[in-house]
């Protein structure tokens, strides 16, 4: 009997576990390119926010800005009620330094990580939908969410190496790179 109750147990916990793997995997996801985003942000000097490699091309901070306003768009469409202060519309034309930049990227990402990581099963499948073609569910923003943050996260670091600046995290303790 203790056997079969153990055993029970066991099948519980993991039923449980499984329920949200998709939420915990997708905002572990999140919060692993928030944390790399956030340490080019911190790496880049505030002078090169300006930077772009050509004209008519999003400069770094322009690309940080986007990632904001992406993190909450994919957010709201998930259900997520966007802070106040937040001005959807003018996100892009009025971050401009450095600090607001990285306070408004953190800021983004945690309304992001919260609203995936909180979904229910349920919610992850009420449609959605996107000013593009196609069906679209709540589990489709959060792995948009997902692609959005890596494209970037590439971006960026192909601005950082452009201008010799080398992502922290391929920093060895020898001060070269890996």
């Amino acid at each position: 009997m203790k056997t079969l109750l153990l055993l029970s147990a066991m099948v519980a916990c993991l039923s449980l576990q499984a329920q949200n793997q998709f939420q915990n995997e997708a905002s572990g996801t999140l919060a692993f390119y928030s944390d790399r985003i956030m340490q080019l942000a911190d790496a880049v000097p505030a002078d090169k926010y300006s930077w772009s490699p050509e004209e008519g091309v999003r400069t770094f901070g322009e690309v940080l800005a986007h990632v904001v306003s992406a993190n909450y768009f994919f957010a709201m469409k998930m259900g997520a009620v966007i802070p106040e202060t937040v001005d959807m519309m003018g996100i892009e034309k009025t971050l401009k330094t450095k600090e607001q930049l990285k306070t408004a990227l953190q800021d983004s990402y945690k309304v992001v990580i919260d609203v995936v990581k909180n979904s229910s099963k349920a919610d992850l499948e009420e449609k959605v939908e996107f000013p593009f073609p196609g069906e679209f569910t709540s589990m489709s923003a959060a792995l948009i969410a997902v692609s959005h943050s890596s494209e970037h996260m590439g971006q960026l670091i192909a601005y950082c190496r452009t201008n010799g600046i080398t992502p922290p995290w391929s920093v060895t303790d020898e001060g070269g790179q890996d």
